[in-house]
């Protein structure tokens, strides 16, 4: 997976490109718009577990013709990507390369999905589910369970949240012995990490804070034992999680994520650094610590204003201009 895995749950409660900070009421919505990382749903794929990864060779004209529609994707260039990945499942079919067409028909069913087009994806991994169990494959396969996951994401963006939470029980009871039985599975590692933060940000919609807490806590856990996590990813799920802090009325504990997100930035070209000094202000302002929130508010602007992103500016103003009402 690691050739084509990145970021499996960066912000997570939308299945775009653009990362979004949760909206809590007491933390405004700050877009945010790094792209450096790949989409949760692009990026998790079957690669591996189809044996790409191993079999690859230089002559595959199939799998670098894939490798050119996730690049496609990766850029956002959606139309282009669907295009070519016609192309590659005409080339699949004509040789019969029954994993390559398995897989092409999964990166399909996952740009749809990034797209939101939630039906369409749907009845794609439903064909993908089909192949792999007429293959052999049972439920407990690693690859029925990353595809069940997806489903159950597909019935939790649709707001179907009773199907949603079946699904995500279903998965994370085989995603957890699966890694209990082999600690050094990183792949499934990642999954259950992906799994627990979607299914913690359900209950969040549910406002079921304090289980969605602990739910996107336990998968930052996970995070950190995982060699190969970005540190955009931790960032971002540091933020998110002093954002439901915050909510909670956790003063204390969202200023030790929020600056923890910080310093993991520091050196990293993010501008979304810039929202979260803007979170760590408004944190700051409600314990009275009214200086450390002018100085954190006004180095969120500083990086707004660099990188262009006038969103973080906006909000950097409002924070500024609630330090000195309170003052």
């Amino acid at each position: 997976m690691s050739s084509t895995y990145r970021l499996m749950w960066n912000r997570l409660g939308c299945i775009k490109n653009s990362l979004k900070l949760l909206t809590v009421p007491s933390l405004r919505h700050i877009p945010m718009r790094n792209k450096t990382v790949v989409s949760c749903t692009v990026g998790f794929s079957l690669f591996t577990w189809l044996g790409f990864e191993n079999k690859l060779s230089a002559e595959d004209e199939i799998v670098e013709t894939i490798k050119h529609c996730v690049l496609f994707i990766q850029r956002s260039e959606y139309e282009k990507a669907e295009q070519l990945l016609h192309v590659a499942l005409r080339q699949a079919q004509q040789i019969q390369h029954q994993n390559g067409i398995t897989y092409i028909y999964d990166v399909m069913a996952n740009l749809a999905l990034e797209r939101e087009q939630l039906d369409k994806s749907k009845q794609l991994f439903v064909t993908v589910a089909q192949r792999i169990m007429a293959d052999g494959a049972t439920e407990n396969d690693p690859r029925v369970v990353h595809i069940s996951t997806k489903l159950a994401r597909i019935s939790h963006l649709k707001k179907e949240y009773n199907t949603a939470q079946v699904g995500y029980d279903w998965c994370l009871g085989k995603l957890k012995r699966m890694v209990e039985s082999s600690e050094d599975d990183f792949t499934t590692k990642k999954l259950l990490a992906m799994t627990e933060d979607w299914y913690g940000r359900l209950f969040l919609e549910c406002n079921q804070n304090e289980q969605g807490l602990l739910l996107m806590q336990s998968a930052l856990d996970l995070m950190r034992q995982i060699p190969d996590i970005e540190k955009e990813h931790i960032i971002i799920q540091l933020n998110d999680i002093g954002t439901v802090c915050d909510k909670l009325g956790r003063a204390d504990e969202s200023i030790s994520y929020f600056k923890e997100a910080i310093d993991l930035g520091k050196g990293l070209n993010m501008d979304e650094l810039g929202a979260i000094y803007v979170n760590l202000g408004r944190a700051y302002l409600k314990k009275n610590m009214i200086e450390d929130a002018r100085k954190v508010c006004g180095h969120g602007w500083k990086i707004g204003a660099m990188s262009k992103n006038d969103n973080i500016k906006h909000e950097a103003e409002l924070c500024i201009k609630e330090i000195k009402n309170h003052s």
